[in-house]
């Protein structure tokens, strides 16, 4: 016991998303948007495929063809004095899109990497964005754009002031992670969660057995730049979750939980793998050692989605390979977010399976495809990505029950503790003594269903560990109490065909 202690206690905090972390209240103000020409051609903005932290394009534009000010306000209002009030959102604490004026923008939030005393640091400003993508509502018009917040002085001097007092990005590597951890260990902490508690049984896989605690988490998704009580200290909405008073990450309310008016009754159990007898799922994949968690649910939200809206389950699906290795707005392998991968789809398009195939263990794949695009009898692309509650940090319980019955299938990322990887059945909530620090991490699943066990509310999830993990690749996950952060990010889109997928055949004419 003593030692799983130890051993959790003495993780790293390892960066593989980008090095930014900025909250809703610091970029809520005053902002300038300045708009690059627009064009018929949908530009990457000098970004990489996909995006690489280190290779951030210079932030300037050749020239500026209008200047947009606009006030954000909360929790989602964007307001302009040429058609008032648009809508924004945070995507997490790494970018934010806004629409405005006919168009819409996203933009990462700006970064610095530097060396000192030996190593790599960032500080975030989150004043300023780095170079982003817009386009008109029609689609036909894209370009590239930058933006500053407005500030007074006296927001100037808490700017410098939390540059001067930005923690390291990361430490060395402590040689407790990098330790190969045998199948005593993986026994012994097994062993002590099943005493612990008897909601959930945990067992030891083999595949993890052997492996150290960073390439465990790997699995799982984003590292973050930052602990869990850092976030605490600089973020008054960032909770565990889990029955606490204190809300999850930009979650101010419960008051949100309650039901949406004027909707039809939901029924008491739901599960998209079996509705009058029909499975409208793909099945359940092994994401290997790529960090692929969210463009696995999001293009398996997508495809369940399509065979839903056309009744039609033998629907072979979509490739995540080509977004993984081919998107601007994700780090690949390294990490990414679930809105932004469907707001890629949205602006770019889908392609079936066959036109790029996924390689669970490489982690430098390139963005390319197999397939002759133009040829395709269809094409496809995302359409009304959003986040539910219409902005980050809205979700509820009721409101991702509603759509999840009258939609299909969200994307949801929580962040787990050390003990979800022994999950092999029941309904998951964290042990009580895993509270404490190991190695944070987000990840992203595909939610599917809810129910009801012995009293005790449930989500049904979809992993992405292969099906010999939990319950053939599922696991239920305590609903209604914001476990591990679960209510607190959820994400939709739909798909739609497309006559002319133009900005999919620009990208595929750059690849031939």
């Amino acid at each position: 016991m003593l030692r799983l202690a130890v051993c959790a206690s003495l993780v790293s905090l390892v960066v593989a998303d980008l090095p930014v972390h900025c909250l809703r209240h610091q970029i809520a103000g005053h902002w300038e948007l300045h708009r690059g020409p627009a064009g018929p051609r949908r530009s990457s903005c000098g970004h990489q495929l996909p995006d690489d932290e280190a290779s951030q394009p210079p932030v300037q534009l050749p020239e500026v063809a209008e200047t947009i000010l606009v006030e954000l306000k909360n929790p989602n209002v964007a307001v302009t004095n040429q058609t008032g009030n648009g809508r924004w959102t945070m995507i997490y604490d790494e970018a934010m899109e806004v629409n405005v004026n006919g168009y819409s923008f996203l933009a990462f939030h700006k970064f610095e990497l530097f060396q000192r005393d030996g190593l790599q640091q960032n500080v975030s400003h989150c004043g300023e964005t780095q170079l982003g993508w817009y386009h008109d509502d029609a689609r036909t018009s894209w370009g590239c754009f930058y933006a500053r917040k407005v500030r007074s002085r006296e927001d100037e001097e808490a700017v410098k002031a939390s540059l001067v007092a930005a923690p390291p990005r990361a430490a060395p590597l402590p040689q407790a992670s990098e330790e190969r951890l045998n199948s005593t260990y993986h026994d012994s902490f097994a062993a002590t969660l099943n005493l612990l508690q008897d909601w959930w049984t945990a067992k030891v896989y083999d595949r993890f057995v052997g492996r150290t605690l960073h390439e465990i988490n790997s699995m799982a998704g984003i590292f973050r730049p930052f602990s869990q009580a850092k976030r605490k200290e600089s973020d008054p909405y960032f909770g565990n979750g889990h029955g606490e008073s204190v809300p999850s990450f930009l979650q101010q309310a419960r008051a949100r939980t309650k039901a949406v008016k004027g909707r039809r009754p939901l029924p008491s159990a739901w599960d998209w793998r079996n509705v009058s007898g029909v499975n409208y799922l793909d099945e359940v994949i092994d994401q290997g050692t790529c960090g692929s968690c969210y463009i696995v649910a999001t293009t398996h939200m997508l495809a369940a989605r399509y065979r839903i809206q056309h009744q039609d389950p033998s629907f072979d699906g979509f490739s995540f390979n080509f977004p993984l290795f081919c998107s601007e707005y994700n780090q690949g392998c390294n990490g990414g977010y679930a809105f932004l991968a469907s707001r890629w789809a949205q602006d770019v398009g889908l392609v079936p399976k066959n036109c790029s195939h996924y390689d669970p263990d490489k982690l430098l794949g390139s963005c390319e495809l197999k397939c002759d695009v133009a040829a395709l009898q269809k094409t496809w692309r995302a359409t009304n990505h959003h986040y539910v509650g219409g902005y980050y940090g809205a979700a509820s319980e009721e409101a991702m029950e509603q759509e999840l019955v009258e939609r299909g299938p969200l994307v949801v990322s929580f962040e787990p503790q050390s003990d979800i990887v022994y999950y092999t059945e029941g309904i998951y909530t964290s042990a009580p003594h895993q509270r404490a620090e190991w190695e944070p991490v987000d990840h992203a699943v595909l939610l599917v269903g809810y129910g009801l066990e012995a009293g005790r509310k449930y989500w049904i999830l979809q992993n992405s560990w292969g099906k010999d993990w939990g319950e053939g690749g599922y696991i239920r996950m305590l609903r209604g109490e914001d476990e591990s952060g679960v209510e607190s990010i959820v994400v939709g889109a739909d798909v739609v065909e497309e006559a002319q997928p133009t900005m999919l055949l620009q990208l595929a004419s750059t690849l031939s």
